[in-house]
Protein backbone atom coordinates (compact mmCIF):
# COMPACT_ATOMS: atom_id res chain seq x y z
CA UNK A 1 0.00 0.00 0.00
CA UNK A 2 1.17 3.49 -1.22
CA UNK A 3 1.84 6.15 1.65
CA UNK A 4 -0.08 9.57 0.69
CA UNK A 5 2.48 12.27 1.11
CA UNK A 6 0.31 14.83 3.09
CA UNK A 7 1.59 17.75 5.52
CA UNK A 8 -1.21 17.46 8.51
CA UNK A 9 0.94 17.40 11.94
CA UNK A 10 1.87 14.83 14.36
CA UNK A 11 1.89 12.26 10.82
CA UNK A 12 5.25 11.02 9.29
CA UNK A 13 5.12 11.88 5.63
CA UNK A 14 5.21 9.52 2.42
CA UNK A 15 8.42 10.84 1.72
CA UNK A 16 9.49 9.78 5.36
CA UNK A 17 8.64 6.53 4.87
CA UNK A 18 9.90 5.94 1.19
CA UNK A 19 13.48 7.53 2.32
CA UNK A 20 13.22 4.77 5.78
CA UNK A 21 12.61 2.17 3.75
CA UNK A 22 15.16 3.27 1.14
CA UNK A 23 17.53 3.06 3.96
CA UNK A 24 16.87 -0.45 4.63
CA UNK A 25 17.01 -1.78 0.81
CA UNK A 26 20.85 -1.01 0.88
CA UNK A 27 23.24 -3.56 1.54
CA UNK A 28 25.91 -1.31 2.41
CA UNK A 29 26.34 -0.71 6.12
CA UNK A 30 27.82 2.08 7.75
CA UNK A 31 25.85 5.51 6.30
CA UNK A 32 25.31 8.74 8.14
CA UNK A 33 23.77 11.88 7.11
CA UNK A 34 24.51 13.56 10.84
CA UNK A 35 25.73 16.84 10.94
CA UNK A 36 29.63 17.58 11.25
CA UNK A 37 30.45 18.04 15.41
CA UNK A 38 31.64 21.68 14.01
CA UNK A 39 28.27 21.97 12.70
CA UNK A 40 26.69 21.03 16.23
CA UNK A 41 28.92 23.12 18.07
CA UNK A 42 28.02 26.43 15.90
CA UNK A 43 24.50 25.32 16.77
CA UNK A 44 24.86 25.22 20.39
CA UNK A 45 26.58 28.86 19.77
CA UNK A 46 23.62 29.96 17.68
CA UNK A 47 21.02 29.47 20.65
CA UNK A 48 23.01 30.81 23.11
CA UNK A 49 22.89 33.77 20.88
CA UNK A 50 19.09 33.98 20.65
CA UNK A 51 18.67 33.55 23.92
CA UNK A 52 21.01 36.90 24.57
CA UNK A 53 19.45 38.60 21.79
CA UNK A 54 16.00 38.10 23.00
CA UNK A 55 16.73 40.42 25.92
CA UNK A 56 17.95 43.05 23.00
CA UNK A 57 15.80 43.16 20.28
CA UNK A 58 12.16 43.70 19.72
CA UNK A 59 10.67 40.53 18.04
CA UNK A 60 11.12 41.64 14.37
CA UNK A 61 14.87 42.75 14.59
CA UNK A 62 15.73 39.83 16.44
CA UNK A 63 13.69 37.57 13.81
CA UNK A 64 15.56 39.16 10.82
CA UNK A 65 18.69 38.52 12.66
CA UNK A 66 18.21 35.04 13.27
CA UNK A 67 16.82 34.37 9.92
CA UNK A 68 20.29 35.27 8.44
CA UNK A 69 22.03 33.85 10.91
CA UNK A 70 20.29 30.60 10.08
CA UNK A 71 20.69 31.06 6.73
CA UNK A 72 24.74 31.12 7.57
CA UNK A 73 24.64 27.77 9.96
CA UNK A 74 22.34 25.90 7.36
CA UNK A 75 25.32 26.37 4.52
CA UNK A 76 28.03 24.98 7.25
CA UNK A 77 29.68 21.84 5.91
CA UNK A 78 27.49 18.41 7.19
CA UNK A 79 28.90 15.10 7.43
CA UNK A 80 27.28 13.29 4.21
CA UNK A 81 29.33 10.12 4.48
CA UNK A 82 29.21 7.88 1.99
CA UNK A 83 27.91 3.95 3.17
CA UNK A 84 31.72 2.60 4.45
CA UNK A 85 32.11 -1.38 3.50
CA UNK A 86 34.22 -2.15 6.44
CA UNK A 87 32.60 -3.48 9.46
CA UNK A 88 34.41 -2.95 12.57
CA UNK A 89 33.97 -4.91 15.88
CA UNK A 90 35.84 -4.25 19.65
CA UNK A 91 37.05 -7.58 21.41
CA UNK A 92 35.44 -7.09 24.42
CA UNK A 93 36.42 -9.83 27.63
CA UNK A 94 35.28 -13.25 27.08
CA UNK A 95 35.76 -13.30 23.57
CA UNK A 96 37.90 -15.18 20.75
CA UNK A 97 38.15 -15.75 17.07
CA UNK A 98 35.40 -18.80 17.07
CA UNK A 99 33.16 -16.94 19.10
CA UNK A 100 33.40 -13.38 17.25
CA UNK A 101 32.83 -15.26 13.56
CA UNK A 102 29.65 -17.46 14.81
CA UNK A 103 28.02 -14.50 16.05
CA UNK A 104 28.56 -12.69 12.77
CA UNK A 105 28.03 -15.56 10.63
CA UNK A 106 31.13 -15.44 9.04
CA UNK A 107 33.87 -18.18 8.07
CA UNK A 108 36.52 -18.21 10.65
CA UNK A 109 39.39 -18.47 7.70
CA UNK A 110 37.72 -15.21 6.28
CA UNK A 111 38.01 -13.16 9.77
CA UNK A 112 42.02 -14.21 9.68
CA UNK A 113 42.67 -13.64 6.78
CA UNK A 114 40.73 -9.66 6.82
CA UNK A 115 42.70 -9.05 9.62
CA UNK A 116 46.29 -10.28 8.76
CA UNK A 117 46.61 -12.11 12.10
CA UNK A 118 49.44 -14.13 13.18
CA UNK A 119 47.90 -15.75 16.07
CA UNK A 120 44.55 -16.51 17.61
CA UNK A 121 45.20 -14.63 20.73
CA UNK A 122 43.29 -11.16 21.14
CA UNK A 123 43.31 -8.45 23.49
CA UNK A 124 40.49 -5.98 24.63
CA UNK A 125 39.70 -3.39 23.17
CA UNK A 126 41.37 -4.67 20.04
CA UNK A 127 39.57 -3.49 16.47
CA UNK A 128 38.42 -6.29 14.06
CA UNK A 129 37.45 -5.71 10.34
CA UNK A 130 34.16 -7.89 9.90
CA UNK A 131 33.79 -9.23 6.34
CA UNK A 132 30.46 -8.85 5.06
CA UNK A 133 28.63 -10.14 8.60
CA UNK A 134 25.46 -12.20 8.73
CA UNK A 135 26.14 -13.61 4.72
CA UNK A 136 26.24 -17.08 5.84
CA UNK A 137 23.66 -16.62 7.94
CA UNK A 138 19.76 -18.49 7.29
CA UNK A 139 16.54 -17.09 7.26
CA UNK A 140 16.87 -17.36 10.93
CA UNK A 141 15.12 -14.55 13.28
CA UNK A 142 17.55 -13.88 16.20
CA UNK A 143 17.26 -14.04 19.84
CA UNK A 144 15.91 -11.17 20.37
CA UNK A 145 16.21 -8.87 24.37
CA UNK A 146 14.32 -5.40 24.57
CA UNK A 147 15.46 -2.29 23.32
CA UNK A 148 14.39 -0.39 25.97
CA UNK A 149 13.72 -1.99 29.37
CA UNK A 150 12.36 1.62 30.62
CA UNK A 151 9.45 2.27 27.90
CA UNK A 152 6.03 1.69 29.00
CA UNK A 153 2.95 1.59 27.30
CA UNK A 154 2.11 1.64 23.73
CA UNK A 155 0.62 4.86 22.97
CA UNK A 156 0.82 4.60 19.09
CA UNK A 157 0.10 1.20 17.72
CA UNK A 158 1.90 -0.41 14.59
CA UNK A 159 -1.12 -0.94 11.86
CA UNK A 160 -3.03 0.79 9.81
CA UNK A 161 -5.02 4.34 10.97
CA UNK A 162 -6.98 6.59 9.87
CA UNK A 163 -6.31 10.68 9.70
CA UNK A 164 -9.48 13.02 7.98
CA UNK A 165 -10.59 9.44 6.09
CA UNK A 166 -6.86 9.16 4.99
CA UNK A 167 -5.77 5.87 5.44
CA UNK A 168 -2.20 5.77 6.74
CA UNK A 169 0.40 2.82 8.04
CA UNK A 170 2.50 2.96 11.24
CA UNK A 171 5.46 0.77 10.49
CA UNK A 172 6.42 0.28 14.55
CA UNK A 173 5.22 0.93 17.85
CA UNK A 174 5.80 4.51 19.92
CA UNK A 175 5.89 3.39 23.34
CA UNK A 176 6.27 6.42 26.20
CA UNK A 177 9.34 6.55 27.90
CA UNK A 178 10.96 9.49 29.42
CA UNK A 179 13.57 11.32 28.05
CA UNK A 180 16.92 10.53 28.62
CA UNK A 181 15.83 6.24 28.39
CA UNK A 182 18.81 4.24 27.22
CA UNK A 183 18.28 2.28 24.38
CA UNK A 184 20.12 -1.19 23.55
CA UNK A 185 20.26 -3.61 20.53
CA UNK A 186 18.07 -6.43 20.45
CA UNK A 187 20.49 -8.55 18.83
CA UNK A 188 23.56 -9.36 18.03
CA UNK A 189 24.14 -6.39 15.03
CA UNK A 190 25.81 -4.31 12.48
CA UNK A 191 25.20 -0.06 13.06
CA UNK A 192 23.56 0.09 9.47
CA UNK A 193 22.33 3.79 9.69
CA UNK A 194 22.63 6.90 11.94
CA UNK A 195 21.03 9.96 11.09
CA UNK A 196 18.68 12.88 10.62
CA UNK A 197 14.81 11.52 8.85
CA UNK A 198 12.42 13.70 8.78
CA UNK A 199 9.48 12.87 10.88
CA UNK A 200 11.62 10.40 13.09
CA UNK A 201 14.12 13.05 14.09
CA UNK A 202 17.87 11.05 14.70
CA UNK A 203 17.23 6.93 13.74
CA UNK A 204 19.35 4.34 14.30
CA UNK A 205 18.99 1.50 11.88
CA UNK A 206 20.43 -2.12 12.83
CA UNK A 207 21.02 -5.04 10.57
CA UNK A 208 20.71 -8.37 12.07
CA UNK A 209 20.78 -12.17 10.90
CA UNK A 210 18.39 -13.68 8.86
CA UNK A 211 17.21 -10.32 6.74
CA UNK A 212 15.97 -8.82 10.00
CA UNK A 213 16.54 -5.06 10.89
CA UNK A 214 15.68 -2.72 13.49
CA UNK A 215 15.23 1.21 13.80
CA UNK A 216 14.73 3.23 16.89
CA UNK A 217 14.19 7.04 16.88
CA UNK A 218 14.35 9.61 17.90
CA UNK A 219 17.45 9.13 19.63
CA UNK A 220 19.75 12.11 21.27
CA UNK A 221 22.10 12.80 18.64
CA UNK A 222 24.60 14.23 21.46
CA UNK A 223 24.61 10.95 23.66
CA UNK A 224 25.30 8.25 20.59
CA UNK A 225 27.12 5.35 22.32
CA UNK A 226 27.90 3.66 18.19
CA UNK A 227 29.22 4.70 14.71
CA UNK A 228 28.41 3.52 11.78
CA UNK A 229 29.60 0.06 10.60
CA UNK A 230 29.87 -0.63 13.72
CA UNK A 231 29.36 -4.45 15.06
CA UNK A 232 27.41 -4.70 18.50
CA UNK A 233 26.73 -7.50 20.66
CA UNK A 234 23.06 -8.29 22.31
CA UNK A 235 22.62 -5.35 24.75
CA UNK A 236 25.04 -3.51 23.58
CA UNK A 237 24.10 0.22 24.74
CA UNK A 238 23.15 2.36 21.45
CA UNK A 239 22.04 6.01 22.93
CA UNK A 240 19.05 7.47 24.61
CA UNK A 241 15.88 8.80 23.93
CA UNK A 242 15.52 12.00 22.29
CA UNK A 243 12.66 14.96 22.17
CA UNK A 244 9.62 13.76 21.07
CA UNK A 245 9.43 14.67 16.95
CA UNK A 246 5.63 14.02 16.65
CA UNK A 247 4.60 18.06 17.80
CA UNK A 248 1.86 17.91 21.25
CA UNK A 249 3.35 13.93 22.06
CA UNK A 250 4.84 12.88 25.22
CA UNK A 251 8.54 11.91 25.23
CA UNK A 252 8.81 8.28 23.48
CA UNK A 253 10.34 5.82 21.51
CA UNK A 254 9.48 4.20 18.17
CA UNK A 255 10.64 0.87 17.43
CA UNK A 256 10.62 -0.91 14.59
CA UNK A 257 11.04 -4.70 13.58
CA UNK A 258 11.87 -5.23 9.71
CA UNK A 259 12.30 -8.82 7.86
CA UNK A 260 12.97 -8.68 4.30
CA UNK A 261 12.54 -5.12 3.96
CA UNK A 262 8.93 -5.23 5.48
CA UNK A 263 7.70 -4.01 8.63
CA UNK A 264 6.46 -6.31 11.11
CA UNK A 265 4.74 -6.10 14.19
CA UNK A 266 7.27 -5.89 16.99
CA UNK A 267 6.21 -8.35 19.17
CA UNK A 268 9.49 -9.55 19.75
CA UNK A 269 10.82 -6.10 21.26
CA UNK A 270 8.49 -6.18 24.28
CA UNK A 271 9.96 -3.89 27.02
Amino acid sequence: MKFVNISYKNIRSGRSAARLACLLRKQEVGSSNLPAPTTLLFRKIFRIISNSLSCIFSSNQQFGFLFLLSLLLINLPVNLALANPVTTYKVVSGDNLTFIAKRFNIKLSDLRKANNLASDLLSIGQELNIPKPFRLSADKEPQWTSPCPGAGKIIRPFGQYKVKKILMARTGDDRAAPLGTPVFSPAVAVVKHIGILDGFGTVIILQHQGQFASVFSPIDVERLKVKPGQAVNKGHLLGYTGKPVLEGSPPYIHIELRHHETAIKPESLKP
